[in-house]
């Protein structure tokens, strides 16, 4: 019988390795990126479904809320003893002690969620950039060589692509590096009257603005949030 029940042990413990050795075959990456952004989507919405008391953010408040945060994550404990040791702090009734500690609790526990999700889209993030850099490069070899070939008497039938490939490149250029305003002197000495406004400054100043504009443009409220990410991600106590 005390054989038996060794046995008995035994295969009990295979079992359990068995299964622990094929868990990570049921969650495997889905190869095909369409079926599995489809199924983090439904992940997604369902994780965000039992999130408790989930606000959205406001862009305009985000900087401004976390350094408050920040603060507060520091002073809560010591006043949550004072309040409870001292009661004049408690009479004056304008520190809600079991409020502050929920946000303690909240944080410890949400905090750790929110690193590995910053993690993982840092990971997303450089995912895309470095599949989309690998092809980049090709395309800009390609598009280098191009713009030998149209030179050639067969190229002819280039030229429409190898322009249109240019005017992407040079829009592409101009949002990464925008042109600034020359600072020149002036090289006429000052006078008594004022000096008539160049032809050419009335085109330029309008050209400038419309940069800026543009520049302004493409400066999205999700860069600042991604920006938020990359600190989480790093820092995990700011």
């Amino acid at each position: 019988m005390p054989t038996r029940n060794r046995t008995g042990n035994r295969s009990s413990k295979t079992v359990v390795q068995k299964r622990t050795r094929t868990k990570p075959k049921a969650i495997a990456a889905i190869p095909d990126p369409v079926a599995a952004a489809a199924r983090m989507v439904e992940l997604l919405n369902e994780m965000e479904a039992i999130i408790p008391d989930l606000i959205q953010p406001d862009i305009t408040k985000i900087t401004r809320i976390a350094q408050s945060a920040k603060f507060g994550r520091a002073l809560i404990p010591p006043m949550i003893n004072a309040v409870n040791s001292y009661p004049p702090f408690q009479q004056r009734n304008m520190f809600d002690t079991a409020a502050a500690q929920y946000a303690l609790d909240y944080e410890r526990q949400m905090h750790p969620i929110t690193q590995r999700m910053a993690a993982i889209t840092m990971a997303m993030s450089y995912s895309m950039d470095q599949k989309l850099s690998i092809s980049g490069e090709h395309a800009l070899q390609l598009f280098q060589w191009g713009k030998r070939h149209v030179k050639q008497p067969d190229g002819g039938g280039a030229r429409i692509y190898v322009d249109e490939l240019q005017s992407v490149v040079d829009r592409t250029m101009n949002r990464r590096k925008p042109q600034k305003p020359a600072n020149n002197p002036p090289t006429t000495p000052p006078s008594t009257t004022p000096p008539t406004t160049p032809p050419t400054q009335g085109f330029l100043a309008p050209s400038l603005a419309t940069k800026a504009a543009a520049k302004a443009q493409t400066d999205p409220a999700d860069d600042k949030i991604l920006d938020l990410v990359h600190e989480i991600a790093k820092d995990p106590k700011k």
